[in-house]
């Protein structure tokens, strides 16, 4: 893993402010003074974050190396498949070799007795490798923090959890308690003390319940009812389906089934948030506690997310046209205020593989806004001032979420979004730059799809220029946009204080930055070649 990242709510965010601070007070001497104040604090930071470097690089290596040398002595010991997986987790995370989020649902258990003693030796040498390395790691971590890169200790973190799963702090940082001799969360936790189970078609029920609705019976008021009289009565959605799952609860009248589904990729979804924008959801406060005592808050089941899931576009519409002109043309919406997010299910014919898909980038936009919007105690209207683009750009980016994707879930270069930007940019050079466009609040930002389209172009560059450079720069700004507060989010720094470059330089990377994507259309887009 490289660390990477800027400095943080720091001194490169006063450089552009120095002549404003020192104007009058000593003239042209004191400025000199602030300037090599920041200088020293911003080298002393880069030196900071070059000493974290070297660090986790130099355990890296030894890691690496030591585990190789067991791989050898298993080799030689005629264990070869299991040589192969050593040599493997010994790999850097990003190498892609294993998925380090892939954790054991059990605690792990000391080596068994019965073991040979030529398989004990070895066995117990890897424990102690990944355990060792495992602490240094932590420790690393800890420092990260504590130099302001939330971020980088997130990740290492989930290092720290995969070589050593029975971390007690790691894994409660990562959401997860311990029960008994296993792992679960603390939702997960409270249904199995209730008796519910997670049944793939009707999701938490009671288990005493789950054979009846297997033979078609349902609940309904505390009655027992045939499946085709709940589909009727439910059809109104005054009686709709509510199927709670650990972040969400999704009111549905289309199927009690169809509601399911959802959750399980709106879970999906939540959870790979969680894990790649830690920052935002967590201060620099919050994960110094999690990392010292390794506990979360006890879920709370009035802090989840609610959907509306309608059955046609027109019970979408009646539901909402009161409240949101132009409702009509919406595949989806999320009413701040509400603390809902609204969609509807929309019959197919033909090939539904390139609809389906456009659904869910709408639902994983409006869910984006939800999270983000919700993600504080109190709702307030962001971007009014300024700032406009991050709120709608963000949420853009994210439509390009593909659990299934292998390697990187979001983020895809060849995204409807990213692929029209660039052509927009570069080839048509239609480009607003940065000054004038981050500054711009919602009355004034443009309502097209190329402003959309920048501002997801722009997100891109932020999360992944130079491997990440700008990445914990632009999560603070985000949740600076977000702040309840007033004063911190109407006064909130700049991507050009925060990043300490500025926004002519950040312009010219981000032109540079497109350039170097590919240029080959989205998958599905048919391009004609035109004979001049």
């Amino acid at each position: 893993m490289t660390i990477v990242s800027v400095l943080p709510q720091n001194m490169s965010a006063l450089r552009p402010l120095l002549p404003a601070l020192c104007r009058g007070v000593i003239g042209a001497a004191l400025l000199i003074i602030c300037t090599q104040i920041v200088g020293v604090a911003e080298d002393l930071q880069a030196k900071r974050l070059q000493f974290l470097q070297n660090q986790y690089e130099q355990r890296r290596a030894k890691f690496a190396q030591e585990m190789g040398q067991l791989a050898d002595y298993c080799e030689s010991q005629s264990f070869f498949t299991d040589a192969e997986q050593i040599r493997k987790r010994a790999q850097p995370v990003e190498s892609g070799a294993f998925d380090v989020d892939a954790l054991p649902e059990e605690l792990v258990p000391p080596l068994p007795l019965t073991l040979p003693d030529d398989q004990r030796e070895w066995r117990a040498k890897q424990q102690k490798l990944e355990h060792d390395y495992a602490i240094d790691i932590y420790k690393i971590a800890r420092d990260a923090l504590k130099y302001g890169y939330p971020s980088v200790t997130y990740t290492l973190v989930r290092e720290v959890a995969f070589h050593d799963p029975n971390n007690v702090s790691a894994r409660s940082m990562l959401g997860f308690v311990q029960d008994k001799n296993r792992w679960t969360t603390p939702f997960a936790r409270r249904m199995a003390v209730k008796n519910f189970v997670d049944d793939p078609q009707f999701g938490w029920i009671e288990s005493r319940n789950l054979v009846r609705y297997q033979n078609g019976e349902r609940l309904f008021d505390g009655k027992w009812i045939s499946k085709e009289k709940e589909e009727a009565l439910r059809a109104d959605f005054n009686n709709a389906w509510e199927i709670g799952s650990e972040h969400f609860v999704i009111r549905t009248n289309y199927s009690l089934e169809k509601g399911v589904e959802l959750s399980r990729k709106l879970e999906e979804f939540h959870d790979f948030f969680l894990k790649e924008y830690a920052a935002f959801f967590n201060s620099r406060q919050q994960m110094e506690k999690l990392l010292e005592v390794g506990t979360r808050a006890n879920w709370n089941p009035e802090s989840r997310y609610r959907v509306n899931y309608y059955r046609n576009k027109n019970e979408f519409v009646a539901a909402l046209k009161q409240r949101q002109p132009g409702i009509e043309i919406a595949n989806g919406l999320y009413l701040p205020h509400d603390r809902t997010a609204y969609f509807y299910n929309e019959d197919q014919t033909g090939d539904e593989a390139p609809a389906s898909a456009k659904r869910a980038e709408t639902m994983y936009h409006e869910v984006t806004h939800q999270l983000l919007g919700e993600s504080r105690s109190t709702v307030v209207d962001v971007g009014e001032r300024s700032d406009f683009w991050v709120i709608e750009g963000f949420a853009c980016y994210m439509e390009s979420f593909t659990p299934d994707r292998v390697g990187k879930q979001v983020g895809d270069p060849r995204h409807d979004r990213i692929h029209y930007a660039r052509l927009k940019v570069l080839e048509e050079n239609a480009y607003q730059p940065m000054r004038q466009f981050t500054a711009l609040g919602r009355p004034a930002f443009p309502l097209k799809p190329e402003a959309y389209n920048q501002s997801a172009a722009m997100v891109h560059f932020f999360l992944n220029y130079e491997e990440g450079a700008y990445r914990d720069a632009f999560i603070q700004y985000l949740s600076q946009v977000y702040n309840p507060a007033d004063r911190l989010r109407l006064k909130s720094l700049t991507l050009e204080q925060l990043t300490g470059v500025q926004f002519e330089t950040l312009d010219a990377q981000f032109l540079e930055y497109l350039r170097s994507l590919p240029s080959d259309p989205p998958a599905g887009v048919q391009v004609l070649q035109i004979e001049k």
